[in-house]
């Protein structure tokens, strides 16, 4: 029988694996076996009884690899309780047309697998990891450069995500 829960995520520059990490340290701490591992590297969801998938916002949408993974595996998925996470730039300005948009980067995923919760957090940028093509790209839109990440936010959607889908 399944008995650990998958955190799963795409990255493009390890600001969601972190944040990925936070989410799996908190289930840890509850007792919870968890499995943090980018969607790449999950080819059989047999062993997990939930799923907890997240991808940073690039241009409004998920990554392509977040969205191929959920597409691959939504028999299996739709058959577990699944949340979903974003980080983005973006609402770290907060406000609720951003915040709108910020969850409509979900709405294909959505539509496949609906979600017992979703979070949206703030990412962070490091102009120097860039690759030219971003760095161009975050200095047309002017983009700040910084760690926005809200830790507290994290845990607490993690706790409340954790008691939802893996109950003590």
């Amino acid at each position: 029988m399944a008995d650990r829960i998958l955190v799963a995520y795409a990255t493009r520059y390890g600001s969601t694996a972190e944040v990925a990490e936070a989410i799996g340290d908190v289930f840890r701490k509850a007792g919870v076996e968890v499995d943090v591992r980018p969607v790449n590297e999950v080819r059989d969801l047999s062993p997990y009884r939930a799923a907890v998938i997240g991808s940073p916002i690039y241009v409004g949408k998920w990554l392509p690899e977040s969205q191929v993974f959920i597409e691959r595996h939504q028999q299996h998925l739709r058959t577990i309780p699944v949340a979903y996470f974003a980080v983005g730039l973006t609402v770290a300005d907060g406000g609720a047309e951003i915040l709108r948009k910020a969850e409509a980067s979900m709405d294909q995923v959505r539509m496949l697998v609906n979600p017992v919760d979703i979070g949206i957090f703030p990412g962070r940028l490091e102009s120097g990891r860039l690759s030219l093509t971003d760095r161009t790209i975050t200095k047309l839109i002017r983009a700040k450069t910084g760690d926005f990440r809200d830790w507290e936010a994290v845990r607490s959607w993690a706790e409340a995500v954790r008691s939802k889908i893996a109950p003590a």
